[in-house]
């Protein structure tokens, strides 16, 4: 029997209880998966697939590559251009120096053979901690293993030249926590006969605490020694100690295909890692390219609220990031993407913070705040480059973003995993970005460098188009009641600001289309423009234009139809854009579209009124020919504004997306919460609810019945159907009227209408109960 009775809960406690409980663990659930860590990018192995073979870029840079590094260590790099070993006193023997200091750079030439040591005295120990400075306004999400690799270590034990050895435990003890961190700057330079495929050998890191091993080095017993080779040109380690610290940089020999030495930086600190790597995540992401240039976009730099006080600090701060960038062909970055200084000596573009105009460097920075979630990021703008060519990009931080050098914790720079994009080959295809209205817009767009060479100029045609289109929009949509009760309004879910910015990302995205080049091979791109000649003179071959095109293959046979005898040269979805202005004013010629998302349309059509009268093709009828689908492994199949290439989906949920997904856990909260609440215990406890009567709502015996009715109506309106009884026909997959038409409609005057009148009459006939009609004309016009 037990000493105390739980007391009894009543029936709504009862539900409250169990409601509460699984509100809680959705909650959870909803916490675990906000938030999402994927990359945008593939992992790039540059140590592998990269061509050799003369630079082609060197004429468009022009500048030296140590320009603006201004510290005094680059006279000692420049001395080892070529390096002769047999100058060097001393080469084979060890030559012993002294840290001067924590947080510091401590340069050095080394070549093959030789073993450079260095002694770290136990009273920097004792120092006083430095200050990480102002730097970034708050630390950056950099994916689940961003700062694990960031303090990632490579101790290793009685590892060989080819052996592959085991991690080890990192040397521990009491004591102080050191970071111990090395680049390589420079490093031996190609002479070889055949093509380079690999960078010359990595130096080796030796550390000793041992007082017995004061020489630490290739020739010292490995179990007195950590032992960290580098990987393209950095590694780090941790340890404890209270004892003097011992370090050496051992240069492996050299082959005949390689010739000079290598040029480094050691530095030890009590505070972090002087030089620093994300060995992970490039979090760097191409948006698109043409011929001569790329636009390019880091992460989320935070994830704060639009309006919060972090918020407004990121968007207000300069360029706080750099980049460096390399053709492919350029085999002098080889062996060094994960170290700062090699990058900075050798990459053939640097963008400068003190540059972000690009006034004399070729990338322009800003922060901006479209795309992903509409938070900061910093976009990169990278010119001069060639045609049909792939480059390699690196995300870079110089010191903490606001000071870099001695003293400075993090100060060395760091890099983030490097990542690819090849530019653009046919020359018709140009990007756009930070329009005015239009300002989600960041692709390249159909362009012609005879008819429109001003850039400014090519944009504003473009965004005043759109603009313009949008104006007409909204006197059409002033007929809709806005301003009103949400009983009255057009839509229980959607209302008149809703309907508005779904018109406007349709807009620009179907007025603004996403070039790609003719010659591109990609199966989801749309062929447009056919029948004009290309910008050098040329035109398509009579056999492919004349070849047979079927835009919709779901239509229906009719006697005598020509649906199924249509060319490329015929049909509207090829021989022209979608937007007469291209063809009439820029004349781009042939060209491949990638194509809106069809979610776009549906999000249009579900959001505004449906007395506006918008519709999207049907699937096989025209709709393929309009409009993409979002590629569920990530790949960018469709345009959708704020894409990045390799985005993916997972990362890629937009806030609709995870509307969606917050409406998905509030049905299973409400099936958990009816499968969990308890029933009363006993009848009596609750006196039995009498039935309501069901009243009527709008003219319909109950408010169900109205739903149910209002739903049946907007799905027979989903899609337009073409009325062959009424003599009308669809032409092409534009339907019967054309932007340009609805555009040069007069405006309608609302004076002398009567609309109020109309109003106040038919929420009259509602309370009456005369019913209403649901739905009305429809005009037979295709999205």
């Amino acid at each position: 029997m037990l000493l105390c009775k739980c007391p009894q809960l009543t029936p709504l406690q009862a539900r409250f209880v169990a409601s509460f409980t699984a509100l809680c663990l959705l909650g959870l659930v909803f916490w675990s998966l906000s938030n999402p860590h994927f990359a945008y990018a593939a992992e790039i192995e540059l140590g592998k697939g990269w061509e050799g073979g003369a630079d082609h870029n060197w004429h468009r840079i022009g500048q030296d590559i140590a320009e603006g590094s201004g510290d005094d260590e680059d006279s000692d790099r420049e001395e080892l251009v070529v390096l002769d070993a047999e100058a060097v006193i001393g080469a084979r023997q060890e030559q012993l120096s002294a840290i001067a200091g924590n947080n510091q750079a401590n340069n050095l030439n080394v070549v093959a053979g030789q073993t450079t040591v260095w002694r770290y005295p136990k009273e920097l120990l004792q120092a006083q901690h430095v200050d990480v400075g102002v730097g970034l306004p708050s630390a950056l999400d950099e994916g689940n293993e961003g700062m694990e690799a960031r303090h990632r270590e490579l101790p290793r034990r009685g590892l060989e030249d080819d052996d592959t050895a085991s991690l080890q435990p990192r040397q521990t003890g009491s004591g102080a926590t050191v970071f111990i961190s090395v680049n390589t700057c420079l490093q031996p330079s190609y002479n070889g006969t055949g093509t380079q495929t690999a960078g010359p050998p990595q130096l080796t890191l030796y550390v000793s605490t041992a007082s017995d091993n004061e020489a630490p080095g290739p020739g010292a017993s490995d179990t007195k020694q950590d032992i960290v080779p580098l990987d393209e040109g950095f590694a780090n380690l941790t340890l404890s100690t209270s004892d003097d610290l011992y370090m050496a940089i051992y240069a492996p020999a050299l082959s005949s295909d390689f010739t000079g030495g290598w040029n480094y930086d050691i530095a030890v600190s009590i505070d972090d890692y002087y030089h620093q790597a994300n060995e992970t995540d490039p979090y760097l992401y191409l948006v698109d390219t043409d011929t001569n240039a790329a636009l390019l976009v880091t992460d989320n730099l935070t994830q704060a609220d639009t309006g919060s006080a972090l918020y407004d600090k990121w968007t207000s701060l300069p360029p706080p990031f750099v980049m460096f960038a390399s053709s492919a062909q350029n085999t002098k970055t080889m062996g060094l993407s994960k170290s700062f200084c090699g990058m900075q000596n050798n990459a053939q573009i640097e963008a400068q913070q003190s540059d972000p105009n690009a006034t004399s460097s070729h990338v322009e920075m800003g922060m901006i705040t479209r795309g992903l979630g509409d938070k900061p990021k910093q976009q990169f703008y990278v010119t001069s480059l060639n045609g049909s060519s792939t480059y390699y990009g690196t995300l870079a931080i110089k010191g903490n973003s606001t000071a870099s050098g001695t003293g400075i914790v993090g100060g060395g720079g760091k890099v983030w995993q490097p990542m690819n994009w090849t530019t653009k080959a046919d020359g018709n295809c140009r990007l756009v970005f930070n329009l005015d209205f239009c300002d989600k817009v960041a692709y390249a767009v159909p362009a012609n460098y005879e008819t429109y060479p001003d850039w400014p100029n090519l944009r504003a045609l473009y965004d005043s188009q759109a603009s313009n289109l949008y104006n007409n929009f909204t006197y059409s949509l002033q007929q809709t009641a806005c301003d009103t009760t949400s009983d009255a309004q057009y839509s229980l879910a959607r209302n008149c600001s809703d309907c508005e910015a779904a018109y406007k990302e349709w807009l620009c995205a179907v007025s603004i289309p996403r070039c790609d080049d003719w010659s591109s091979e990609k199966s989801y791109l749309q062929k447009r423009n056919m029948a004009q000649a290309f910008t050098n003179g040329t035109s398509l071959p009579s056999s492919l234009l004349n070849s047979n095109y079927t835009p919709m293959l779901g239509a229906p046979t009719l006697q005598g139809s020509t649906a199924f005898q249509q060319t490329y040269l015929s049909s509207f979805a090829t021989n022209q854009s979608r937007n007469p202005t291209i063809d009439a004013q820029i004349k781009p010629g042939p060209y491949k579209e990638l194509l809106p998302c069809e979610d776009l349309c549906y999000s249009l059509v579900q959001s505004c009124p449906a007395a506006l009268g918008f519709g999207c093709p049907r699937k096989g009828r025209g709709l393929e020919a309009g409009y993409g689908v979002r590629d569920v492994n990530g790949e960018l199949s469709c345009s959708y504004l704020g894409a990045v290439y390799y985005l993916n989906d997972a990362r890629a949920m937009s806030g609709s997306a995870w509307v969606a997904g917050l409406v998905a856990l509030g049905a299973m909260a409400a099936l958990l919460i009816g499968t969990l609440t308890p029933r009363a215990s006993s009848p009596s406890q609750q006196p039995p609810s009498t039935p309501q009567p069901e009243q009527p709502y709008r003219g319909f015996p109950s408010r169900a019945a109205y739903l149910s009715a209002l739903q049946a109506w907007a799905e027979s309106k989903k899609y337009l159907e073409a009325s062959s009884a009424a003599g009308k026909e669809l032409k092409g997959f534009y339907g019967e009227v054309t932007m340009a038409e609805i555009a040069g409609r007069p405006r309608v005057k609302l004076e002398g209408l009567g609309l109020r009148k109309k109003w106040r009459e038919r929420k009259e006939r509602g309370k009456d109960g005369a019913g209403g009609v649901v739905g009305g004309e429809r005009r037979a016009t295709v999205v």
